[in-house]
């Protein structure tokens, strides 16, 4: 194998990283535009919310797909869940939940037709094509489990059932466990830019 052929091989992950990383701001934007449309989020208390949710599971993405994908899969199962548990209290059915995560999967393929990482210039690893789309199957799954946790502790609180959502202001609550995914995952990202500039020192 040539040098460049080795190169391209570590530069497609990169590369794949980096354009997610740089489509989190419009891709959240157009996620959150799509679930409007469906007129699920408007008038119950949970619209900013469900920004949040966005905002969040977009910044995980390329880093399920980075180095540090072990540490930040717990955030993004974590993530998913509690969507689908906020679903259920948004009065969502199952389907629609999923339907919901499956916008996002739509909008980043469209993307990565319309407008490749480096202009199509690098070849894409299949590989890390893949791990994208099981990122997203699993962020679909643990949606569903979330949503059905909700209903469970609907029907048998006080019977010893436990559920993501405790409290009675779902909102509320729904903030403060992102909040602390959220610094979570800066305290992993603090972390690994900590060893990096220590290896270079």
């Amino acid at each position: 194998m040539t040098a460049d052929r080795r190169a391209d091989r570590h530069r497609g992950p990169r590369e794949l990283t980096q354009w997610l990383d740089e489509l989190v701001p419009s891709l959240t934007t157009r996620w959150v535009e799509e679930i409007r449309q469906r007129g699920q989020v408007e008038g119950n208390g949970l619209a900013a919310v469900v920004e949040g949710f966005a905002a969040l599971l977009v910044r995980l993405l390329p880093q399920m797909l980075g180095p540090h994908r072990e540490q930040m899969e717990p955030l993004w199962i974590r993530t998913a869940q509690l969507f689908g548990a906020v679903a259920a209290k948004r009065g969502l059915a199952a389907g629609e939940a999923i339907e919901e995560l499956q916008l996002l999967r739509e909008l980043v393929i469209r993307d990565l037709y319309r407008s490749p990482p480096a202009g199509g210039t690098v070849r894409l690893s299949l590989r890390e094509i893949l791990r994208m789309n099981r990122a997203l199957d699993r962020a679909v799954t643990h949606g569903s489990v979330g949503h059905t946790d909700a209903l469970f502790f609907e029907f048998f609180e006080g019977e010893g059932a436990t559920s993501l959502l405790r409290g009675s202001d779902v909102a509320e609550e729904a903030w403060e466990q992102l909040g602390q995914i959220d610094t979570e995952l800066q305290e992993i990202l603090e972390h690994a830019a900590g060893l990096r500039e220590a290896r270079r020192s």
